[in-house]
């Protein structure tokens, strides 16, 4: 152990142990869906304008081998409804190949300099229903800075920058100048901790393994997996149970004893609440029952390389939700993950099939909320380390600072948010001389946005999230 994390180790019991009492009448949650290894946001949001600084031509200029083609293309939407042909009739056929559909063109929408990329047909309907808020060029940044305060030290840049690890870390932490042991949710929850109002169910639960973002000085998330069913392996017999769990005169073992027991009424509990929960009957675009895994349900077999990840945990997630409202449970906070945005190389390939699976899910999780009646209630943030750079390098894109992201959600007021980047390499907001732009807003804006709806007041707002006094906009406005 290095000497820096003996320190803070150490000084654990010295932290005040803040807690609020803290009533609510209502349910809300936020679902967290991270796209792990800094998204290219350029190629899921093209920039479609014809600005001197904001460009179709700019982009075009800088990523001539995967750049998305300058075709608008159009959806079959009928009000809330979209429609989604097989074959060549769907709006993003291309040769039967997903890659090629990928720099087949865009989604336009109305009065928004970007497009949404054409394998994104589920998102872009969401843009035009007003049910998403775009959040340009967003990442970790402890205050605001230009170009010349940044390189001259007049300002600080978050430590280990364009590092997937110390950047996801400082994402998590909902503080970009120091690498803290708890993340934002786990201090949340800290703060609030009968804030469920259960004895089992936490208020952070992760289908995604134990993540910095759940690190509370005093609380721990519930970690499932993707289906939500615990599975005790260690072999015990259920009629031995009582027997097995008795009481002895060894404090250890007793404690060792009671946590096992305790996994296994949870094992329980999970198992009896998500069988009898809920089947969801709402058909997607593509006329499929939402969650099931679709076959070749867009144009062939070549598409089914498409990453669904997300589909089985989302469709946990929402059973949980409706778990929790009918257990009369106020707020949960939920997080999954996927991998592979890295695309430093092969990156049609790559980020076609990340691009399809994220909207074809998230589509379907959306459904999923409007068929129960609480989309207003639940807020989705997607999130991301870092963005990746403007320029390529050939056939994939490196990382970079500054990414456009975007949170879906009833209650969301639809729209860009934040300024668009000044797209010129080398230009007032390149950090570097190949794209890498210097966020306009911070991850501690997006987090008191969303908290704010979620119920916490100014004061908490501020001591849960200690850079938010470094700026003047604390809420974006999109909730």
């Amino acid at each position: 152990m290095r000497r820096r994390d003996f320190l803070k180790l150490s000084l654990l019991p010295l932290i005040p142990k803040i807690s609020f009492a803290k009533e609510f009448e209502d349910y809300k949650a936020i679902v967290v869906v991270n796209l792990a290894g800094g998204n290219d946001s350029f190629n899921t949001f093209i920039p479609i304008a014809d600005d001197e600084s904001f460009s179709y031509d700019l982009y075009s200029k800088a990523r001539d081998n995967i750049k998305v083609a300058n075709v608008e293309l159009s959806l079959d939407e009928n009000g809330e409804d979209l429609t989604l042909q097989k074959g060549e009739n769907n709006p993003y056929y291309q040769d039967n190949k997903l890659s090629k559909s990928y720099l087949k063109g865009y989604y336009p929408h109305k009065d928004l300099k970007i497009g949404t990329n054409a394998v994104m047909p589920e998102i872009a309907h969401l843009i035009n229903t007003g049910k998403v808020a775009i959040l340009n060029n967003i990442g970790n940044l402890i205050m605001p800075a230009t170009k010349e305060e940044l390189t001259s030290g007049k300002k600080p840049t978050p430590p280990f920058l364009f590092a997937h690890d110390f950047q996801t870390k400082l994402m998590m932490n909902g503080e970009s100048g120091v690498v803290d042991f708890t993340g934002w949710a786990g201090r949340l929850y800290d703060m609030f901790p009968q804030i469920t109002g259960s004895d089992v169910y936490s208020m952070n639960i992760s289908l995604a393994g134990n993540v910095h973002i759940f690190d509370g000085r005093n609380t721990k998330p519930m970690i499932l997996p993707s289906n939500g069913i615990l599975k005790y392996k260690n072999g015990i017999d259920r009629e031995m149970f009582d027997e097995f769990l008795a009481v002895s005169s060894d404090e250890v073992g007793n404690y060792y004893k009671n946590l096992r027991k305790h996994t296994l009424i949870l094992q329980d509990v999970l198992s009896e609440d998500l069988s009898n929960s809920y089947e969801f009957t709402s058909t997607n675009p593509y006329g499929l029952t939402i969650f099931s895994k679709p076959d070749a349900y867009t144009l062939g077999e070549k598409y089914l390389t498409t990453k669904l990840n997300f589909l089985e945990p989302l469709k946990t997630i929402a059973k949980l939700i409706k778990i929790g409202i009918d257990k009369d449970l106020k707020r949960q906070i939920f997080y999954i993950s996927m991998g592979g945005f890295d695309t430093h190389s092969d990156q049609t390939t790559t980020h076609s099939s990340l691009l399809r699976g994220v909207s074809y899910t998230l589509g379907d999780f959306y459904l999923a909320l409007k068929e129960l009646g609480i989309e207003d209630k639940v807020t989705i943030m997607v999130t991301s380390e870092f963005g990746r750079s403007l320029g390529e390098n050939g056939d994939g894109s490196d990382h970079a600072w500054g990414a456009t992201l975007f949170a879906i959600g009833g209650a969301i007021k639809g729209g860009v948010y934040g300024d668009y980047v000044d797209m010129r390499l080398g230009g007032d907001d390149d950090y570097t001389q190949k794209g890498r732009f210097i966020p306009k807003l911070s991850f501690t804006q997006y987090y008191a946005t969303v908290l704010k709806w979620f119920g916490l007041d100014e004061n908490e707002l501020d001591l849960l999230l200690p850079e938010l006094k470094n700026f003047s906009k604390k809420d974006l406005g999109f909730l």
